[in-house]
């Protein structure tokens, strides 16, 4: 989140954006093309192995996850045992706000923050905060265009990593794809790159480690339909330890799924296409939804407020289904459960009705994607993000994680 952003908008469940990019980016749009439905085997618990290729499938594949700032009150000590089972944690509370300045977001509360860091410090999992590109459009393109701004930034994020103690390094820089805009994309690619490239050089002399999270490529060209090649997947992978694909965010203007399963495939297959190994590939995993309003009949009362498009997540979302009477309905094909609803708003006088419908990853989804990750022999998994889940996905995953 940026720092001159608010908390994050909450909803009926009461629960911020279940996504890395700040609240007002444009939605994503239709950006990926059809392709074949994927057959899900879910009674057999069996993969989604494509018939016509080996399985590389290993038993167990690594847990890494993204930590926001805003459920550090549900993963501070009460849950703070799920950290052992993790090799990577983000805590995802720290922003690029200058060539040189790294700071805190300003809504953590400073004490709860660092009293996680303690509890995981004291963990076996390795901490790799998240640095967060919060600058206003196509500033941080810029930093990186000359190469002494580029030259002050790395030194800025390997002093951060220094001055924390931390085991590595996760670089969240979106704002290239959804803000700056396309017609940047050629510019903005090989600087990128060099940035990459001398900022991973220093923190491995440092023994630390470099991660990117990237949005989804989806082959090795540079085209309209090629996703966001800005971030040139394979140029990058020689310089990083991880690259965790964010596969999902599939819709978020308009009501559909999160994530998916053809779409993650084809998002796997396409980093690959692009020359990322697979053994450094991590698939970022949604264990969340969006709540979307589909229509208003009536008339309303004066005063009403009607929601516009909020999130759930896994520790939110029954309280939704108890309360509205909701019947979810698991979709073998995107892997993804969903719900209609109504609300009604009356006084004396006048009635209206707002209709809803949300689509989220539940735990069955988390491990349908989990399988997807073994099947492909994929570095990892990381679950966007740690303080969304609940007991069901670690049920779930269990059998299938290692560090």
């Amino acid at each position: 989140m940026s720092s001159d952003d608010a908390m994050p908008p909450t909803g009926e469940a009461g629960q911020p954006e279940g996504r890395h990019r700040p609240p007002f980016r444009p939605p994503r749009g239709a950006v990926v093309a059809a392709v074949a439905i994927v057959v899900c085997t879910v009674a057999a618990g069996i993969g989604f192995r494509r018939s016509d290729e080996p399985s590389t499938r290993e038993s167990t594949v690594p847990l890494d996850a993204w930590l926001p700032y805003w459920t550090l009150d549900d993963t501070t000590e009460s849950r703070v045992d799920r950290v052992d089972s993790m090799r990577d944690v983000s805590p995802f509370w720290y922003n690029a706000q200058g060539v040189d300045e790294i700071v805190v977001d300003p809504n953590v509360d400073p004490e709860t923050a660092d009293r996680f860091l303690d509890l995981l410090r004291a963990s076996d999992a390795d901490v790799v905060p998240s640095i967060v590109d919060a600058l206003p459009a196509g500033e941080m393109a810029a930093i990186l265009s000359d190469p002494d701004t580029r030259r002050q930034h790395v030194d800025a994020v390997v002093e951060f990593a220094e001055q924390g103690d931390f085991d590595g390094i996760d670089l969240d820089y979106e704002r290239f794809a959804f803000v700056d805009g396309r017609d940047t994309w050629e510019s903005t690619r090989p600087n990128w790159v060099a940035f990459v490239e001398e900022l991973g050089a220093r923190l491995h002399a440092d023994g630390r480690t470099l991660t990117v999270s990237i949005p989804p490529v989806y082959d090795g060209e540079r085209t309209s339909d090629s996703g966001f090649w800005v971030y040139d997947h394979g140029a990058i992978a020689p310089h990083v330890d991880r690259i965790r694909l964010m596969a999902y965010d599939y819709s978020v203007g308009d009501p559909g799924p999160i994530a998916p399963l053809d779409f993650v495939r084809r998002s796997v297959e396409g980093a690959l296409a692009a020359g990322v190994p697979r053994d450094e590939l991590v698939l970022g995993i949604p264990i969340y939804g969006r709540n979307w309003p589909t229509g208003v009949s009536g008339t309303c009362p004066d005063g009403t407020e009607l929601e516009d498009v909020t999130s759930v997540n896994l520790r939110t979302i029954d309280d939704l289904i108890e309360r509205r009477a909701a019947v979810p309905v698991f979709d073998e094909a995107t892997g993804e459960s969903s719900f209609d609803y109504e609300i009604e708003f009356t006084d004396d006088t006048t009635t209206c009705t707002q209709t809803r419908t949300v689509h989220y990853v539940d735990a069955l989804g988390a491990r349908l994607r989990t399988d997807i990750a073994l099947d492909e022999g994929l570095d990892g998994v990381s679950l966007w993000a740690f303080g969304f889940d609940d007991q069901q996905v670690w049920e779930e995953i269990a059998p299938l994680i290692s560090r």
